[in-house]
């Protein structure tokens, strides 16, 4: 294969030129993620290791675990070349740095030279994740990894009609669970949806984008884990597989490509490398990587967790409390004074229910949704959601970009607007779209319409109305 890629399961794709490696991205290569609770679905092979530790160039779209594993990159030598997105806060660049890297950021939609064939192009967001742009040839792949589009759909789909559409591709996340989605009532009942349910609105979700962008073809990436603790191995069923794609898929003129594949650009000739395509079971390690979760934490650690809240100001206008329930023990963090005479009951709240160990070390990195994609941590919502405020606010914002007060909010959307305000109003605009039609299935449910609500709206996303 003179020109072409290969994918190697989660978000780890090979790009090559003239057969040598000339650019991995995100490489996770061996181990497991968000606290022993991730594991590969499949283990690289000696053949797959060697490419991506000889490729020129890697790819870190962003700051999880599974993108930016810190066990792979200790297999490489100093001074390697890291290609980085151009993210608000330089921690990942630091870190490479510090380790002895070679770390370029890219500039915002700038093509970088990777070989004679092949060059990239990066596009980073709001959402501290990003896309990557891969030309090779006469071919182009557009790598979302499991980055939203945040209003770059018509630069995408601009930049892909430029190409012969047989020659386009788009890699993407497949999965519906890399996220916070273990929620559960007073009682401990999950109260999410059954998992066909699940995997086939994130099918057609994916079939929408691929349809929008104009891609004729979408290459499944970004999903391939499997739940390796005791107390997450409940999610495996929810994870979406090459077999689900293809039940569900609702666009029939852009083909479906599995993971685990040899892609030969030149010839269009597809090599599949793990045709089975069932998950090696051995990956479920057991046990709960060091989690008790009958241990409660020290009134100092209390005190550090309460800290490491209430220093996200920009909360308060959204949350009334958070409540943690650690190893048998409650305790709450308050964000707003309730009013005189407010019924508790009309709160507004979330109480995780954490194991100790886990959640002491995400307070110590700041990175607290590697708790939430973990899936062993249960979550309870009263009268709020995770989105749009929590997760964004906690997880992305604070987490990933370290903002932390409404000024620094202030200033980070001001950063985003400058870059290109367009592609921020457009983003703004979906967010308003989203809520409007949640606002009116709301609204249609009341009513007792909500039948024919869903039934109009699918034929309006081109999506199956049965």
């Amino acid at each position: 294969m003179r020109l072409g890629f290969e994918t190697l399961g989660n978000a780890t794709l090979v790009f090559y030129d003239q057969d040598k490696p000339v650019l991995a991205t995100d490489p996770w290569l061996e181990g497991t993620c968000y606290y022993g609770s991730w594991a590969l679905d499949r283990p690289l092979t000696e053949a797959e290791l060697k490419s991506v530790l000889a490729a020129e160039y890697l790819w870190i779209s962003h700051g999880h675990p599974d993108h930016f594993h810190v066990q792979s990159l200790a297999l490489f030598p100093k001074g390697k070349k890291f290609l980085l997105p151009d993210h608000y806060s330089p921690d990942i660049k630091n870190f490479l740095t510090s380790k002895g890297f070679d770390v370029t950021v890219m500039k915002y939609r700038q093509w970088h030279r990777i070989s004679p064939k092949v060059q990239a192009m990066c596009l980073e967001n709001e959402n501290q994740d990003s896309v990557l742009v891969i030309e090779a040839g006469d071919n182009l792949v557009v790598n979302l990894n499991d980055s939203p589009l945040y209003g770059e759909d018509r630069f995408l789909r601009s930049l892909v009609r430029k190409y012969d559409r047989s020659k386009t591709y788009m890699a993407a996340l497949c999965s519906n669970d890399a996220d916070m989605f273990n929620i559960v009532d007073e009682k401990g009942q999950q109260l999410i949806d059954p998992p066909d349910v699940r995997k086939r609105g994130m099918v057609w979700h994916l079939a929408r984008i691929a349809e929008r962008l104009g891609v004729g073809s979408y290459v499944c990436s970004a999903s391939q884990h499997i739940y390796a603790r005791d107390d997450s191995v409940w999610a495996n069923p929810y994870r979406v597989g090459f077999a689900d794609v293809l039940r569900h898929w609702t666009r029939p003129n852009i083909r479906t490509i599995e993971p685990f594949v040899v892609i030969d650009l030149e010839t269009g000739e597809i090599e599949r490398k793990h045709p089975s395509g069932e998950s090696i079971l051995s990956q479920i390690t057991g046990g709960t990587n060091g989690d008790d979760w009958s241990e409660a934490p020290t009134e100092a650690e209390w005190e550090q967790l309460t800290a490491f809240f209430q220093k996200i100001e920009t909360l308060r206008g959204h949350l009334d409390y958070l409540d943690f329930v650690v190893g048998g023990v409650r305790r709450r963090i308050s964000f707003n004074p309730a009013p005189p005479g407010a019924e508790p009951a009309k709160l507004r709240g979330i109480v995780f229910h954490a194991p100790r160990n886990s959640l002491i070390r995400t307070l110590k990195y700041g990175y607290f949704d590697d708790m939430l994609i973990g899936n062993f941590m249960r979550t309870e919502l009263h009268n709020t959601a995770l989105y749009p405020h929590f997760t964004p606010l906690v997880a992305k914002a604070a987490g990933s970009a370290r903002i932390f007060t409404d000024e620094a909010l202030r200033q980070f959307n001001q950063h985003y607007f400058r870059r290109n305000p367009w592609v921020y109003l457009r983003c703004r605009l979906d967010t308003y779209s989203h809520k409007t039609v949640d606002a009116a299935r709301a609204v249609a449910e009341r009513l007792g319409i909500k039948r024919p609500f869903k039934i109009l709206y699918r034929k309006l996303l081109g999506d199956p109305v049965g």
